[in-house]
């Protein structure tokens, strides 16, 4: 069962993110999935100011210094882990008050990508509908006219890391609670509510027949 984000770590997820710190290191330093940060960001700043944020970053392409590929080492038990952390950095040393040299080191691990097949990694993201873990009753958004209004995976930016032909999939959105799926809704959208989810997939080929090949539902996403 997937633990629950606490009020506290809300808190510090908001700050850390206008403060400038990466999704993605955040979701390292509180131990969460990058889906569930982006969820929570959205709904403790809103979409609006989410987004407006997060573009002017990947326009800008600014990274903070202290990003997960850049760490500062310091002595510590885990220095064993290197064999010889000497041969690997510069040393800088400054003098505390007492007098004593500090030694404060710093180098850059590079992202490990060696015999690794980024594009089947991506491609796991997706798992089958009929493996999905639906609780009882579920909601959507629909136009006006009770119509579903697929979108592309590309339009939600909490899965832009996914292959470019993944990305021009279109897909529907299941909300697990009421107050989560408002966040969502425009002025020209309805909130239904589904007390069945099996008709998901009983419904899957009609959704595929209208270009629909894929369901988000929180931190997964389903292929049908």
């Amino acid at each position: 069962m997937p633990k629950r984000v606490s009020e506290l770590q809300k808190q510090k997820i908001s700050e850390s993110f206008v403060n400038g710190m990466e999704i993605n290191e955040i979701a390292i330093t509180y131990n969460f999935s990058k889906q569930t940060i982006i969820k929570q960001l959205k709904i403790l700043l809103g979409e609006e100011e989410f987004n407006l944020i997060n573009n002017e970053r990947a326009k800008n392409g600014t990274f903070k210094k202290n990003n997960i590929n850049s760490i500062n080492i310091k002595e510590s038990k885990n220095d064993q882990l290197f064999e010889d952390p000497k041969s690997l950095i510069n040393n800088s040393k400054s003098s505390s008050p007492g007098g004593e040299d500090i030694d404060e080191t710093f180098f850059e691990i590079p992202p490990i990508v060696n015999n690794i097949d980024l594009d089947d990694q991506k491609e796991l993201s997706s798992k089958p509908l009929s493996e999905a873990n639906f609780p009882n009753v579920v909601y959507i958004l629909v136009d006006n006219n009770i119509e579903l209004e697929p979108k592309f995976l590309k339009d939600f930016p909490e899965w832009r890391f996914l292959p470019e032909d993944d990305l021009n999939r279109r897909t529907i959105q299941i909300f697990s609670n009421q107050k989560l799926a408002k966040q969502y809704i425009s002025k020209n959208q309805k909130l239904i509510k589904v007390p069945n989810t099996n008709v998901f997939l009983i419904a899957s080929g009609h959704l595929k027949s209208k270009g629909i090949s894929r369901i988000i539902f929180e931190d997964s996403l389903l292929a049908l």
